[in-house]
C-alpha cells in the first residue's frame, strides 16, 4: 500500500503512520534500525529497492530524504511524502520525503520526528556524500554513516576526502 501526502508536514506524516498502523496492522515493532537514505530528487527508487532487499534480513524503518539543494532559490518550499507499507516496502515501512526549495535545508529536522525510538540510526548516501559525513546534518544523528565513493564522479578523490574526515562509525562501500 502506498499513501501519498502532497504538500505536507512531518507531524501529518507521523499521524498518517499511526493511522495506517491502527487500521491496517502495519507494525513498527521489532525493527532493528532506522535507515535514512539521502539522495537527489529523482534517484530514490534504486536506493529503495536495495533497502527493501536488505529489510528482509534486517527489518527496519526506511526514511528516504530526496532533495535538490541547488534548486532552493528557484522552487517553492514544500514537502511531499509517500508512505509505503506491505508489499511495497519489503519488511519495512518506507517513508519517502521529497523536499523542495528552502524546506530541503533542514535535513535533520525533516527526519528526527520520524525516527524509531531506541533504534540505531544509519544514514546512507548512495551517491554524493557530504564533505564530512559525521558532522553533516544527518550524520550527527547517526551511529553509522555509509558512503559510496565508487558512485562519485571522481571515486579516488571522493575516497581521499572521506578518509580525511573519517570518524568512528563511517563506512564506505
Amino acid at each position: 500500500m502506498i499513501v501519498e501526502l502532497p504538500d505536507t508536514t512531518t507531524s501529518a506524516i507521523s499521524k498518517a503512520l499511526v493511522k495506517i498502523r491502527e487500521e491496517g496492522g502495519a507494525v513498527a515493532l521489532g525493527r532493528v534500525l532506522t535507515l535514512v537514505i539521502a539522495t537527489p530528487l529523482g534517484t530514490e527508487e534504486e536506493a529503495i529497492e536495495a533497502a527493501n532487499d536488505a529489510s528482509r534480513e534486517h527489518p527496519m524503518r526506511v526514511i528516504v530524504l530526496s532533495t535538490r539543494p541547488e534548486g532552493r532559490k528557484r522552487e517553492d518550499s514544500r514537502l511531499d511524502a509517500e508512505i509505503r507499507v506491505g508489499g511495497d516496502a519489503g519488511a519495512s515501512e518506507v517513508i519517502v520525503l521529497r523536499a523542495y526549495g528552502d524546506t530541503s535545508a533542514d535535513e535533520e529536522g525533516l527526519v528526527t520526528s520520524l525516527l524509531l525510538p531506541d533504534a540505531p540510526v544509519v544514514v546512507w548516501w548512495p551517491r554524493t556524500a557530504p564533505e564530512s559525513p559525521s558532522t553533516s546534518l544527518l550524520g550527527r544523528i547517526a551511529t553509522r554513516r555509509i558512503t559510496d565513493a565508487a558512485a562519485a564522479p571522481n571515486p579516488l578523490e571522493a575516497l581521499e576526502r572521506i578518509g580525511a574526515h573519517y570518524a568512528p562509525g563511517d563506512t564506505d562501500f
